[in-house]
């Protein structure tokens, strides 16, 4: 087998040095500012909502604006303590401790 040095195809290509640093790439194109910001509307633009979907809109705020704490119970509650006129039954705190460990797991 007789091997060919000579590069055919190959030889008009250019070649570069090593140390020869690469030609820039052009900047990518800026981005396009938004049409519409999420703020604005389109003409076209409608949301509905249902019933039920305002009912559990309202009932949240209604939740988060209410105090973690209600203040009257527990007011109420120290007042029969204080007094001695607080009386709960056995079998409703036992009850409610089942009920709580069930929920939990």
């Amino acid at each position: 087998m007789k091997v060919d040095n000579s590069l055919g195809p190959l030889a008009n290509l250019e070649i570069k040095k090593s140390d020869e640093q690469p030609a820039a790439r052009p900047a990518a194109p800026e981005p396009r500012p938004a049409e519409a910001k999420p703020e604005e509307t389109r003409p076209g633009d409608v949301v509905k909502l249902s019933e039920r979907a305002r009912l559990a809109a309202r009932a949240t705020e209604l939740a988060q604006a209410a105090p973690e704490v209600r203040q009257d119970k527990v007011a109420a509650l120290r007042s029969q303590i204080n007094t001695g006129t607080y009386n709960v039954s056995g079998q409703v705190v036992a009850e409610a401790l089942i009920r709580k460990s069930i929920t939990e797991v």
